[in-house]
């Protein structure tokens, strides 16, 4: 199954090598699965809501504090347009008007969703006081108190080890969870001038990624168990490529993000090891009968 799992890793990333760098017109796979079906690139750093928040991330004119905070509001509703459809632009922590907020995600939830499916934020009111059962208008509250604190978040973060960025962020974001800690912690990677370490230096594992671990290698698996199989399988990666390569003449090298800085390169980072295993859970499940919605591309 290990070998399962780096020959879906090599396969899905040649769809993307095929798409975006030979610019080839789909099918992009003859895996009847990944021509079908809709998975994350393997970066993270390539999917398309990454890819929205990262474009602010390196401007040297956007201040660390409106970086952390227009990634947090990201993250929470995770939407590609969240910025420029739900905000109407970057947020500014020091200028943050909630009433007029307020109105114009009332305005917009008559019409569309305003969250992203991907995943779960938490159920529990950040206010029970106040509209508690509207999750927008919970996340706002929130909102409008970190950035009263989002100075001193951000200087805790850029002392803080790889091991104590998480706890940074938990205690700092209500409502988030050690999973979307993780997801704000990794963007602020990508920032250069929030923390001084990247996702191949911390972990944390989802309960997609658990899932894809225990049909590696079954059973249950605690915390600290799936942890330490998901760094076996992030240490393994120059034996398994390379047989993958002998075996099955799939080369890696040709297919890779070669992108400089990348953390762990020529070799995926940790974090991007721990988001395959979610999505080759969900690929072995469709390969093996599940059902899924398709999405096709023209």
């Amino acid at each position: 199954m290990i070998q399962n799992f780096f020959n879906f890793i090599y396969d899905r990333q040649e769809v993307w090598y095929k798409r975006n760098v030979l610019k080839l017109a789909a099918p992009w796979s003859n895996d009847e699965i990944l021509k079908s079906y809709k998975f994350c690139n393997v970066y993270r750093e390539l999917d398309g809501g990454t890819l929205e928040i990262s474009k602010y991330l390196q401007k040297t004119d956007i201040s660390p504090e409106m970086k952390l905070f227009n990634i947090v509001a990201y993250r929470f509703f995770n939407r590609r347009d969240t910025i420029e459809k739900l905000f109407g632009g970057l947020l500014d922590p020091e200028d943050f008007n909630i009433v007029e907020y307020e109105k114009r995600f009332d305005e917009i939830k008559k019409e569309e969703s305003i969250f992203s499916n991907a995943y779960l934020i938490s159920s529990h009111p950040y206010n029970a006081s106040y509209r508690a059962k509207d999750k927008h208008v919970q996340v706002l509250l929130m909102l409008d108190d970190l950035r009263k604190n989002i100075s001193a978040f951000v200087q805790e973060l850029h002392r803080s080890s790889p091991e104590e960025g998480l706890r940074v962020v938990e205690r700092h974001v209500a409502m988030a969870g050690p999973f979307l800690s993780g997801q704000i912690l990794l963007d602020a990677t990508y920032a250069g001038d929030i923390v001084r370490y990247t996702g191949d230096d911390f972990l944390v594992v989802g309960p997609g990624a658990l899932w894809g671990l225990k049909l590696i290698f079954g059973g249950s698996l605690n915390k600290k168990q799936a942890e330490e199989k998901c760094r076996y399988l992030h240490g393994i990666q120059k034996e398994e490529f390379a047989r993958l390569r002998k075996c099955r003449g799939k080369d890696w090298f040709a297919v890779r993000w070669d992108k400089l800085g990348y953390p762990n390169a020529p070799y995926l980072c940790l974090h991007d090891v721990q988001n395959s295993l979610c999505e080759f859970r969900k690929y072995w499940r469709l390969k093996n009968g599940a059902k899924a919605k398709k999405r096709y591309f023209k």
